[in-house]
């Protein structure tokens, strides 16, 4: 028996990602039990009619909230029979949000009596992260979604995700500068997060930078300070500054069907991973992400910092270029946190070293929206190298996905960006110089000999291979690398002794 959501796609036949909270009816409990992803319910609290806004209330009142689904509903629902249900209950809470939400998506205007009730919130902030107030005086509604009803990506509040935003990540950062603030190593560190982050970033795409494209890419992140709003040229200019071959730079939007592939012999259907926006909805998409992401960030830093994650990820779903999405995409992270004015200048959270170190989880995360999203796709007359392919959505899934899986996964990479690359590096840096400083006082070595010595004494544990000692027993005394041994092990590795 299908009622709410799962009613709604069977009666309309709606080609949707999926219902996050199915529900359905359990004759041996009393009251709603959620486990295992799905609600159940006793036969009581089933909706006992065929009428569609019934089904709908009953979904927003127990399933929460699917932006994607509601709209294709409301593509289909007479406005006759949401003109009769506000009629006999107008200050009902969840009709008022229907009447909201299907004025939105269907074009057509409901009338109603005037609502004497209290505004009431679209998006429980119990149950989700909300964004600014939106006040619609016809319905009383509070649409305080995180973006407005063009993109409006949604995020519940797990106990996994609430783990995460207890920390205020940029508090425990600035603490960081203030204990460390004018240290040379410092400097030295931030100065190898952001080559770490370049490297990071390419290696995640496969591939190896030049110097000259490392140091474009370095300048890139340090312009992010500069925080300007995003627009099209902008984009262009850094896909343009980040790709090598001129035949590959783009001036602006792709204005062809991309797509996502594994390698094969054949390009064929199953082959294909995903497929970004067709083009002729790709301008209005980007438009409206943007708008998203030039709106002012909230004061608060973690939504801040979610804000700034929900931009790179939608922005590599849209995939507006043939080449550098994901590389851009990253760096749109540094570039709302730029403009929420978490980071001062020359500062850089590095998490794309974190992504890179977590690639598993950083395709698990992308895969949450990606493939549902993939299956409303058709593709057939495959050739060798060509596609096509066409969408048969009844929605629109990539204005309103869940983005919860991405929201913890980028939390927590967040928060080893800053415990496990920057500060770790520091603190590595700090513990390196007094190795340096005690050899370098008690024996004659060589600055380059010494420095290698030290770093390959670390990397092996606090020993020098035979092999080490015998390429540099011409240049360094044997009691030399003993000492280095002992040092090492004392300042590296005293705590695994």
């Amino acid at each position: 028996m299908h009622i709410g959501y799962e009613y709604l796609i069977d009666l309309y036949d709606l080609r949707v990602t999926g219902v996050l909270r199915p529900c359905r009816v359990d004759r041996r409990v009393n009251a709603s039990v959620q486990d295992n992803a799905q609600l159940r319910i006793p036969l009581s609290m089933a909706v006992r009619t065929n009428n569609p806004v019934d089904h709908l209330e009953f979904a927003l009142k127990h399933q929460g909230i699917q932006l994607e689904i509601i709209q294709a509903a409301c593509k289909q629902i007479g406005p006759e029979l949401i003109q009769a249900a506000l009629g006999a209950r107008p200050n009902g809470k969840y009709l008022r949000q229907i009447g909201f939400l299907y004025e939105y998506f269907s074009g057509h205007e409901i009338q109603i009596p005037a609502i004497s009730a209290r505004y009431v919130k679209l998006f429980d902030d119990n149950a989700y992260v909300t964004g600014p107030s939106r006040l619609n005086g016809k319905y009383r509604i509070d649409q305080n979604g995180l973006g407005d009803l063009s993109f409006c990506p949604v995020v519940r509040r797990t106990a996994a995700l609430e783990s995460l935003l207890k920390r205020d990540l940029f508090a425990d950062l600035q603490a960081f500068i203030e204990k460390v603030g004018g240290t040379q190593n410092l400097d030295r560190a931030l100065g190898w997060a952001y080559l770490s982050e370049t490297r990071s970033s390419f290696d995640i795409e496969g591939e190896a930078p030049s110097e000259d494209k490392a140091q474009r890419f370095v300048q890139l992140l340090h312009q992010a300070h500069n925080a300007q709003d995003l627009t099209e040229d902008y984009l262009a200019g850094i896909q343009s500054a980040l790709v090598n071959n001129p035949y590959a730079q783009e001036q602006s939007y792709r204005r062809n069907q991309n797509w996502l592939q594994r390698g094969s012999r054949q390009l064929r259907a199953t082959d294909v991973t995903y497929l970004p926006p067709a083009p002729a909805m790709l301008g209005t998409l980007m438009a409206d992400l943007l708008q998203f992401a030039n709106a002012p960030y909230p004061e608060n830093s973690r939504e801040s910092l979610l804000k700034s994650l929900l931009v790179s990820f939608q922005f590599v779903f849209n995939h507006p270029f043939n080449d550098g999405n994901g590389r851009i995409s990253r760096f749109l992270i540094h570039h709302g946190l730029c403009r929420a004015h978490l980071l001062e200048q020359g500062m850089i959270l590095p998490i794309s070293v974190a992504f890179h170190r977590h690639e598993a989880d950083y395709l698990t995360a992308l895969e949450s929206v990606s493939k549902p999203i993939r299956k409303l796709w058709h593709i057939h007359n495959l050739s060798v190298d060509t596609i096509d392919a066409h969408m048969i959505a009844s929605g629109d899934p990539y204005r309103y996905w869940d983005g919860t899986l991405i929201a913890e996964f980028g939390l927590r990479m967040a928060h080893y960006a800053l415990d496990h690359t920057l500060i770790d590096e520091f603190n590595f840096l700090e513990k390196f110089d007094q190795a340096y400083k005690i050899i370098n006082n008690e024996f004659d070595v060589p600055g380059k000999d010494l420095n290698n010595l030290i770093r390959m004494a670390i990397s092996e544990n606090g020993t020098l291979s035979k092999r080490r000692r015998k390429q540099y027993a011409l240049v360094v005394d044997t009691a030399v690398m003993d000492a280095i041994e002992d040092v090492v092990r004392d300042i590296f590795f005293s705590e695994t002794r």
